[in-house]
């Protein structure tokens, strides 16, 4: 008995629309339905806007080590970076 792909009835695409049915009954939207948001979500919201107003650079920062390079007053601190580093601390 051979079997080819064209004697065969596409099964597939009455059980999709099936599928598709069955589904458009359960999404059926009550007018009723809302969304509410906990105090807790909004504090959260609030704080991660904050966060990213926050610039990535202290500019203040970054001048003052800039002006201690030119003057030759910055020091680094081998010993400090290794500790840092290794977590020593």
């Amino acid at each position: 008995m051979k079997i080819d792909g064209t004697s065969m009835s596409p099964l597939g695409s009455v059980q999709a629309s099936n599928r598709l049915s069955q589904v458009e009954k359960k999404t059926l939207v009550s007018e009723a339905d809302k969304v509410a948001v906990s105090d807790k979500a909004q504090v959260y919201q609030a704080l991660l806007q904050k966060v990213k107003e926050i610039p990535s650079v202290r500019e203040e920062r970054v001048r003052a080590l800039s002006e201690q390079i030119e003057r030759g007053e910055f020091k680094v601190d081998g010993q400090k970076i290794a500790d840092k580093l290794l977590g020593t601390e």
